[in-house]
């Protein structure tokens, strides 16, 4: 089975607009998109796609959905295998939980009740098309196009319409849409359906036409349907919800359907029932924000609120405990006092717009304090008030709702007071429980401590001593290979430590006590029994967490930090055991936080410096405006890149392959290039040093970028001698991909480490060795090591903002995650065109653009956010590097310094044609890697190796230039562009630059023969050889086609 977590995290990364149009071409229309249906033939196109929604309808054959809804059918899959999909092409990864065989009957069963509730809609729809009287209603109500969208249905007066389906009674009744008598539910009513997340038919919910009966009904509770849990709308309303993180909440299923049709699609409804703990919890998943509309209707009986008002209070307070952020949008009283709903109200959304928006804890405070007649209802409404309060984390909220709450009541430190005492009570409370629970647990379990000992009374009344201390268990930590459990213990004389247990040292008794004992005066004195007996309470007692081994952007969505995470958009720091709890995702463990490790400098060096310790003051804004000003537009590539970087998992997302550029810094020495990646690092760091390629091993740089996701890690010292096979690691990098090893721990099978970071790779050596590697890169340059006064007090004044770290920056940031997920595959595309546009007939390599279009669509993105920066300035700054880097590309490899100085022998005459080197025309050719056959003849270099190879070396030396080994040369030279293989070809022989004769062979006064000698030479196309690096061998070319054998 497929988590659901898993599923909504796929939906929320596809772009159902892009996903679509890659099989119905599409135009916008409004705010959605519409094409020809690919479900039917059709020539008008009645196939519309929301963005707002994430959903498609068909308004000539009915077919509609979500993302995943669309693969199954367009590409004949399951619902499994279309989640797989689109998990592949949104890189997601997707973690299957194993399904019992009951789990998976209950799977098929749901399934069953879906189709039937699918098959009863769509007879209902039927009726509803041929029911003059129930479209009149519907249509003045909420409009053609949305009933139509909606699928809006329509259940006969007949008690028995239902028995013509081919849909078993069984499942009816289970459904309740037959009752115990066998009569159709529902009878002469406008049905709606209710669907779930994933837009299943779930259920109903029918108004009467008679005004006879009940207005409405709802389906009654099956396996697919429960009226306490289920939010009518969600199904239309979780993407606009998500990209804008809030959630309009109405009272019925009118409501929202009223607020939808008007374009307010992140509205739900709770179906009449209350608002519970399970709706806040589906909310919580999809935003942090939601806004009551309650119903305006007169209070009865003497009562100072109507029943909508005492609903959105109960619902609102919840909704605070659960974590959310509330506010209320309140429908005005009207003259006659008359009730009022968002159904009624808010008929446009002019209407909707125009309603103010207020924070509900001052909301309740405007409800309660006018009625308040006493000094203890005053008390009272105040301890209420301070109640909400207490449930906010953040103290500068908590102080800015005290400034307006003093309009109210009088006094800043006696509502700081009343909410320090709530805080108190809630802790006591908590404490309560937990006391309870631990007396409960010891008596079960045939123990109790005394004196900082664990006892026992054995059956002749003596006591029994099991040890000379206690242990409090903090965490199971959960892993595959290496679980662990982690234990505060204190002996008699009060001396406490931290214990870390791996599984085997529970498992054994030696093993225990060696381990206690190592620690100081630790004893146990029980036997295995009573060890059992203390792990069985020590286990029951654990809480599991999570180990996080990866800085940076974790799956579970959120961003880890070596001392705590960044979630929800506040910064949760470790506890002293190395612990962070999440209410909603669990608990993680940070070693490196744990005080069993923190003193220890040789562990877990690079996340005790991945850290955010919110020492600085600077701004975004002074931060950018000195990067600039120091580094000019290098800077403000090299921020963009680190923009685009921040959220990498989404960018890798839009590529069919993942892959993500690489950052290069290239320039003399001095030239602060080094300095501007140790600044972009301290984003992320304190004093982190990037390692030297030139004595880095492999798995050393493959741990190096490994070490954390969505964020940068820096290689410096690069040069073009290194081992290709390290050309060939950085080249992975671009791909994400790192060093491929066997886990000895994982019945030796294969893993390859994934790179989930940005990557710098700086160094006084352009990488042009490999022009593949170089094609992936964002080149930038740093001619310049010498620098003015007023520029080296720029520089230490960047210096002074980055010493004391600059994470709050990233935070600051990473709060637009969920607009980045939203915006980011249309902003990449539109960067794209708009670049090509710009670039015409000069675009290049694509890889090259493509790589450039990164960090200026990360900018498109975020640009509300970046005062300093306009798209504009920066597209500017792209076209420009683009071009410079399919020039350097072009000329200025190793592969064409090779090149440029054969064309110099060549035309100094050290090299001759027929000597050391010929080019022929053919169209058959065979070497020992390709045998083609060519519709046109075209131009073949034969290159002979040996001579050549030595000429270059020579050149090289002699011009005191460095030039590539022969083994590399050879290794460059056979993976170019151009390269056809090698083959046997013959040679005149040459000493000196004359041509030699065969004089032995001389015929009586005729000219004697050439001297010849065959070789295996490199051949290579000559045209793109030519093409690629603008050089030019020709003399006179022979244009025999003569092919010698292999």
């Amino acid at each position: 089975m497929i988590r659901q977590e898993t599923i909504d995290t796929i939906l929320e990364r596809t772009d159902i607009v892009a996903l679509i149009g890659e099989h119905v071409h599409l135009r916008k229309c409004g705010s959605r998109y519409v094409g020809c249906c690919p479900f039917h033939n059709e020539k008008t196109p009645s196939f519309y796609v929301s963005p707002q929604t994430g959903r498609f309808k068909c308004f000539g054959c009915g077919e509609g959905g979500d993302a995943i809804h669309f693969i199954e059918k367009v590409e004949n899959k399951t619902f499994i295998e279309a989640v797989k999909t689109l998990a592949q092409r949104a890189n997601v990864e997707i973690e299957q939980e194993q399904e019992s065989a009951e789990a998976k009957q209950k799977r098929l069963h749901k399934e069953a009740l879906w189709i039937a509730n699918k098959q009863v809609a769509d007879f209902y729809r039927k009726q509803f098309l041929q029911s003059k009287e129930a479209q009149a209603y519907a249509y003045r109500r909420w409009g053609k196009d949305y009933c139509t969208l909606k699928e809006i249905g329509y259940a006969p007066a007949d008690g028995h319409a239902l028995q013509q389906l081919p849909v078993k009674a069984d499942f009816l009744k289970e459904l309740g849409l037959l009752n115990r008598g066998g009569y159709d539910f529902y009878q002469n009513r406008i049905v709606i359906q209710i669907h779930d997340r994933f837009g299943h038919v779930i259920g109903f919910t029918a108004r009467c036409m008679d005004e006879q009966q009940p207005k409405y009904l709802n389906s009654s509770d099956s396996l697919i349907f429960h009226k306490s849990t289920v939010l009518f709308g969600i199904e239309d309303a979780w993407k606009t919800a998500a990209k804008q993180d809030k959630m309009f909440l109405v009272e019925g299923a009118p409501d929202c359907m009223r607020l939808q049709s008007i374009g307010i699609y992140n509205t739900v409804a709770a179906l009449g029932s209350a608002w519970n703990e399970t709706h806040f919890s589906t909310i919580k998943r999809i935003a942090s924000k939601v806004c009551f509309l309650p119903d305006a209707d007169p209070p009865k009986n003497g009562e100072p609120y109507g029943h909508g008002i005492q609903v959105v209070m109960e619902a609102g307070t919840l909704a605070m405990e659960n974590g959310l952020s509330v506010s209320i949008k309140e429908i005005p009283d009207t003259d006659d006092n008359k009730k009022q709903d968002p159904d009624t109200f808010f008929k446009n959304t002019n209407i909707f717009n125009a309603t103010e928006e207020t924070d509900f804890i001052l909301w309740m405070a405007d409800k309660l304090f006018p009625q308040t007649n006493t000094t203890e209802e005053q008390r009272l409404t105040i301890k209420n008030i301070a109640y909400l309060l207490s449930l906010i984390d953040d103290e500068t909220g908590v102080s800015m709702y005290i400034g307006k709450l003093t309009k109210y009541y009088q006094g800043r430190r006696l509502w700081l007071q009343a909410v320090d005492k709530e805080r108190k009570l809630r802790e006591e409370q908590d404490k309560k429980h937990k006391e309870q629970d631990e007396d409960d647990l010891n008596h079960k379990y045939g123990f109790y401590i005394d004196h900082g000992c664990y006892m026992s009374i054995t059956e002749k009344g003596s006591v029994y001593e099991w040890s000379n201390f206690t242990m409090v268990p903090l965490f199971h930590i959960k892993d595959t290979t290496n679980p662990k459990r982690l234990y505060k213990i204190k002996n008699a004389m009060k001396h406490e430590e931290i214990l870390e247990l791996k599984q085997e040292d529970l498992i054994a008794l030696a093993k225990f006590k060696q381990k206690i004992e190592g620690l100081g005066n630790f004893i146990w004195k029980g036997t295995e029994k009573e060890l059992t007996k203390l792990k069985s309470y020590l286990y029951e007692k654990t809480e599991t967490a999570t180990e996080i081994t990866q800085m940076g952007w974790q799956r579970a969505g959120f961003y880890a930090f070596g001392n705590g995470v960044f979630h929800d958009c506040h910064f949760i720091p470790a506890d002293e055991f190395g612990i962070v709890r999440l209410k909603d995702k669990g608990n993680f463990y940070l070693p490196s936080s744990s005080s069993i490790y923190k003193n220890d400098p040789k562990l877990f060096t690079f996340e005790k410096q991945f850290v955010h310790l919110n020492l600085s003051s600077v701004t975004l804004k002074e931060f950018t405006e000195q990067l600039f000003k120091v580094y000019g537009d290098n800077g403000r590539v090299g921020f963009c890149f680190y923009l685009a970087t921040l959220f990498r998992d989404v960018v890798t997302s839009t590529s069919a392959n993942h892959w993500f550029p690489i950052l290069n810094l290239f320039g003399p020495k001095g030239s602060g290039k080094s300095e501007l990646g140790h600044t972009l690092l301290s984003l992320f760091t304190i004093s982190y040093t990037a390692p030297n390629i030139q004595n880095s091993t492999p798995s050393a740089l493959n741990d190096t970028v490994a070490q954390s996701a969505n964020a940068l890690a820096h290689i410096d010292e690069y040069k073009n001698d290194i081992d290709p096979k390290m050309i060939e690691f950085l080249k992975g990098l671009w791909d994400g991909t790192g060093r491929t090893r066997m886990n000895m721990d994982l019945d030796k099978k294969k893993e390859t480490t994934a790179v989930d970071s940005g990557i710098i790779l700086s160094g006084q050596e352009m990488p042009t060795s490999d022009i593949a590697l170089f094609t992936r890169l964002v080149f930038l340059q740093f001619p310049r090591s010498e620098f003015s006064d007023k520029e080296k007090q720029n520089y230490k004044v960047l210096l002074e903002m980055r010493s004391l770290g600059l994470t709050h920056l990233t935070l600051e940031i990473l709060k637009q995650r969920k607009h980045f997920e939203q915006a980011w595959s249309t902003a990449f595309h539109d960067t794209q065109n708009i670049v090509g546009n710009a670039l015409g007939g000069e675009k290049g390599e694509d890889r090259i653009m493509n790589n450039w279009c990164v960090p200026l669509a990360a900018l498109r993105v975020l640009q509300k956010i970046i005062p300093t920066l306009t798209f504009d300035e920066m597209l500017q700054v792209t076209i420009e590097g683009i071009k410079k880097q399919n020039g350097e590309c072009k000329t200025n490899g190793e592969l064409g310094n090779f090149w440029n100085v054969v064309q110099y022998l060549a035309s100094d005459g050290e090299l001759i044609e027929g000597g050391d080197f010929f080019i022929r025309y053919c169209s058959k050719f065979k070497t020992d890697i390709i045998n083609a056959t060519w519709q046109t003849e075209r131009p073949v270099l034969f290159l002979q190796k040996t001579r050549i190879f030595n000429l270059y070396r020579k050149e090289g030396r002699q011009a005191n230039e460095k030039v590539l080994p022969t083994d590399a040369l050879k290794y460059y030279l056979q993976n170019s562009r151009a390269y056809l293989g090698e083959k046997v070809a013959r040679f005149d022989v040459y000493k000196k630059g004359i041509i030699q004769y065969d004089h032995t062979r001389a015929a009586m006064g005729s000219t004697p023969p050439k001297l010849t000698m065959t070789q295996r030479t490199y051949c290579f196309d000559y045209d793109l050889l030519c093409e690629t690096f603008g050089i030019s061998l020709w003399t006179t070319p022979d244009q025999s086609d003569s092919d010698e054998p292999f």
